[in-house]
């Protein structure tokens, strides 16, 4: 789902095929017979599976411009450029962390890693789902189903007041986006199961042809991680939801309360529960703040894992309650100080060690005991 607040997508997907298969796909796209049906009417056709797949129908028809390469990558760098000032601001928690190095520029590395990718995003905001390029292969195909998915939600629920701002380092954002996208995600499933055999792995030949840009190897990992993780989990989030409340009331109470946190996100039993975060002051800051905010469950998981972290969270970050953090600048020193609050002192000294464990191999990194459920970390690099 593409947005005036910054959402982006790839549609990373892991496949456990032969990768043999794919240069095979590759070979057999040559051969295979041209289509019959305009673009407009394959369109017609993803609109009518999204429709019974979902499970609501679309009270207006969709709108869909198809676009030139050229065209469609102004549209995909000038909808990014809205979250520039965002995406900048969360470049301190990325260089104190160790995510990125203190020369690399968080925005550039975005760029990058949204500009060649996409093939086609939906804008909440103008009500328009745009396609790169008019030949409707398996995978352009694959993506217009997931995207149809959205424009249908929106219709429905409303995806223009999605909660959270436009930064990387969101809590609020990162967990509504696990409902958004496993909605999505769940329908593009059962897209690519009604596919042919061969057009599955034409499919994969395309994403693998797309996935070789060699700007790509200098995207961080954990830039990657933290983006492809809302397809990801909201696909099983989605899977709990239905298999407790059916389709498509499961997808529906998601995009009508949407999870208040990542842990909520990422264990259903708490979103059901409604179980809320429990307040944590702000950290103080020993420079200018640059920003400040809950960092959640998932965030600190992805900080222990070293960036790489997809469906799941880390077990020293179980029984996370709440917490705050926030980020400042001290000359060239980019600095992150996180008070993560635990259900009680035995998962405190647990994710204490393991904070611990983290600031051994993080230069300037330090854990403080603040004493019962409650842990700190400072990190400054630069």
């Amino acid at each position: 789902m593409g947005s005036d607040k910054g959402t982006r997508k790839h549609h990373l997907r892991s496949w456990t095929g032969i990768v043999v298969l794919a240069v095979v796909g590759m070979l057999a796209a040559g051969c295979s017979a041209a289509p019959t049906l305009t673009p407009s009417q394959q369109v017609d056709q993803i609109v009518s599976f999204v429709e019974v797949a979902r499970g609501h129908t679309f009270t207006t028809p969709p709108a869909v411009q198809f676009l030139s390469d050229a065209a469609f990558r102004a549209d995909v760098l000038a909808n990014l450029d809205t979250s520039q000032a965002a995406v900048r601001a969360d470049d301190a928690a990325f260089t104190a962390l160790g995510w990125i190095r203190p020369d690399q520029d968080l925005y550039t590395l975005y760029q990058v890693a949204f500009g060649g990718g996409v093939v086609g995003f939906y804008d909440p905001a103008t009500k328009v789902l745009k396609v790169r390029g008019t030949d409707l292969t398996p995978y352009r195909r694959e993506v217009i189903a997931h995207e149809l998915t959205h424009a249908l939600d929106d219709q429905v629920h409303g995806l223009d007041d999605v909660p959270g701002g436009d930064g990387l380092i969101d809590e609020t954002r990162l967990a509504a986006l696990v409902a958004v996208e496993g909605s999505a995600v769940k329908v593009q499933q059962r897209y690519i199961d009604s596919m042919t055999d061969l057009e599955r792995v034409q499919d994969l030949g395309e994403q693998l042809q797309l996935g070789s840009d060699p700007a790509l190897l200098d995207v961080p990992i954990t830039l990657l991680t933290l983006t492809s993780a809302p397809y990801l989990r909201g696909s099983v989030f989605q899977q709990d939801l239905i298999a407790r409340l059916g389709n498509p009331a499961g997808p529906d109470l998601s995009l009508t309360r949407y999870p208040a946190t990542t842990e909520q996100a990422f264990d259903t039993d708490r979103y059901v529960a409604d179980e809320p975060a429990v307040a944590v002051a702000a950290p103080p800051a020993d420079g200018p703040v640059v920003r400040s905010g809950t960092f959640g469950q998932f965030l600190l998981t992805l900080l222990l894992r070293e960036g790489i972290a997809l469906d799941t969270v880390d077990g020293a970050t179980v029984g996370w309650a709440g917490d705050a953090y926030v980020t400042w600048t001290a000359g060239a020193r980019s600095c992150l100080r996180l008070d993560t609050r635990m259900d009680d002192r035995a998962r405190a000294d647990t994710l204490r060690t393991a904070l611990t464990g983290w600031s051994t191999r993080h230069a300037g990194a330090s854990v403080t005991d603040l004493g019962g459920d409650t842990v700190r970390l400072t990190s400054c690099a630069g």
